[in-house]
């Protein structure tokens, strides 16, 4: 009689079981992460009964997790890569939307500068047609002005991207120890459920996925975590921090490192895998903020150092040799604040025609001095002889002159083209000081010089004499664009396939309401029908004790 009980009692028991669990999934339907639970029962130890074997009832073995591992892998990977191209995609809009804004961009101001020296051609003498050139240059120095300070304020938007990027990823590597934690505890203790505390730490590490990407293995109940090059997030119940920090060379730029306490990792860079968030914005600070910002000064040096170039060698009304019309900043020279030597580095603009839109590093590493072209860190030239690698800075379009002593490990950074948008700036204030005539003596109407500079538009002065001023602006433009449409494709393409993933993903993984009806409704029967054997039971035993009565 014991064991008709007690098989009824398990029945009961497993019934209530799939009720609560099927109760349990239809309360996380909505919730993020959740995974489907489901109770796995199992028959119950028989036991000997005179010659037969009588089973015992059932038991729940576990309430299992519905987890694909596969396809959770999968999706760090398509979020992560997702984050990166919606953020690039995001960034890069800005300067697209700037340089099609005509109020903006840097061509009208250009084309009406040349129009200008166009219409003076016509009487040379003309004070105020003379005057109206330096307006017009004046305009055009506005817009090079304006569009620079875009391009830094856009920047300055990545940096504070990055530091609020960097702060969720400190925060998911805390939440993450804690869970791990909790999880280890959880398996300790007898009949404690960590499905739960699962789900917590999955959905913190899909939302970890989508500000870097990230590798992740399991070990005794925890999980490591990685991010770029393989630097350490998170081990077992250690997580390790990162923080921003101004650059060594350039403190208007912040680097993301590892934070070691008194000392700091090596920088993540956009050559390695960062991925999310993190890594979009460091690609697109790389590979396309940086570029513009330093093209747009290469055709602003294209521009004065043409018109200088022509401007010197004519003569003004009063039959002074010309000046110069416009002001350039000096060439960007910076030493990383943790040089150990005395040496100092000067930068001047060479042969503008082997000028590219790149910064370079000049540096001692060991015994040899380097000359590095960013952001792929080539090596242009290298040698023991640090005249060889000054005198190879002609090739790119500048000159360098080293004094003092470098020490191995010191670096420079060498912008020769960055801060000329910014810096453009008119010099002459007086129209007669135009230096339009080829000769100092020049006969009335001579314009010999101006015709020279309006020439200036169109000859391929730049990109090693491939480009005009006009026509490297649309280059940088076009470029623009360009990348603008392929970011947009590639991240429609990605969020396509991130979708189609996390769709995969429910459907293995995630709570179908309707499936979860039909469950309630039969473990509901089982119920009832494990009641009817305690009924049973209860007929019986009281039947056994009427007959000893």
């Amino acid at each position: 009689m014991a064991n008709i009980f007690s098989i009824g009692q398990s029945a009961l028991t497993v019934a209530q079981a799939g009720v609560n669990t099927a109760a349990h999934n239809i309360a996380n339907a909505a919730t993020p992460g959740y995974n489907r639970q489901t109770v796995v029962q199992v028959a119950g130890q028989a036991g000997a009964q005179a010659a037969a074997t009588v089973g015992m009832g059932a038991q729940v073995a576990e309430v299992k997790r519905n987890y694909s591992s596969f396809l959770g892998t999968q999706l760090l990977s398509t979020q992560s890569q997702q984050s990166q191209l919606e953020v690039q995609y995001g960034q890069i809009q800005q300067i697209d939307n700037m340089m099609a804004d005509s109020s903006v961009g840097v061509a009208p101001a250009l084309q009406d500068f040349f129009n200008t020296l166009q219409n003076v051609s016509t009487a040379p003498a003309d004070a105020t047609l003379r005057q109206s050139v330096l307006f017009s240059a004046e305009s055009v120095t506005t817009r090079f002005k304006d569009m620079s300070n875009q391009l830094d304020e856009i920047g300055q938007g990545v940096n504070s991207q990055i530091e609020s990027s960097v702060q969720d990823l400190n925060s998911a590597a805390q939440h993450l120890v804690g869970l791990n934690q909790a999880i280890v505890n959880a398996k300790g203790m007898p009949g404690s459920q960590s499905n739960d505390l699962l789900d917590q730490r999955d959905q913190v590490l899909r939302d970890l996925s989508k500000v870097v990407k990230i590798s992740v293995n399991e070990q005794d109940d925890q999980v490591n975590v990685f991010i770029g090059n393989g630097q350490p997030l998170v081990t077992g119940s250690t997580a390790h921090q990162f923080k921003t920090q101004p650059s060594k060379t350039d403190s208007g730029r912040l680097e993301v490192v590892q934070d070691f306490g008194n000392q700091a990792g090596a920088p993540l860079s956009s050559q390695q895998p960062v991925g999310g968030a993190l890594g979009g914005l460091l690609a697109f600070r790389d590979q396309t903020l940086a570029p513009a910002q330093n093209a747009l000064g290469l055709v602003a040096i294209g521009l004065a150092s043409g018109i200088n170039a022509q401007q010197v060698k004519g003569y003004d009304q009063t039959g002074v040799a010309g000046k110069p019309l416009f002001d350039l900043p000096p060439v960007g020279v910076a030493a990383s604040s943790s040089n150990q030597g005395v040496a100092s580095l000067g930068a001047e603009l060479g042969d503008i025609s082997k000028l590219t839109a790149s910064d370079f590093t000049f540096r001692l590493a060991g015994d040899q001095y380097q000359l590095l072209r960013s952001p792929d860190q080539q090596i242009v030239a290298s040698s023991a002889n640090a005249d060889e690698v000054l005198a190879a800075s002609a090739e790119q379009g500048f000159t360098l002159e080293l004094s003092g002593e470098l020490k191995a490990g010191d670096s420079f950074l060498i912008r020769p083209t960055a801060h000329a948008a910014r810096g453009i700036g008119v010099a002459l204030q007086n129209g007669r000081d135009l230096a339009l005539a080829s000769a100092e003596t020049a006969a009335a109407g001579d314009s010999d010089n101006l015709r020279q500079m309006i020439g200036q538009q169109n000859a391929k002065t730049l990109n090693g004499g491939t480009s005009s001023i006009q026509s490297a602006y649309g280059q940088l433009v076009g470029r623009i664009g360009s990348q603008t449409r392929e970011l947009q494709l590639t991240s429609q393409s990605a969020s396509q396939i991130n979708a189609q993933t996390e769709t995969a993903l429910q459907n293995a993984s995630g709570v179908n309401l309707d499936e979860e009806a039909t469950d309630l409704m039969r473990y509901q029967q089982a119920y009832q029908a494990a009641g009817k054997v305690m009924q049973m039971a209860q007929q019986l035993f009281s039947t056994v004790l009427d007959m000893g009565r």
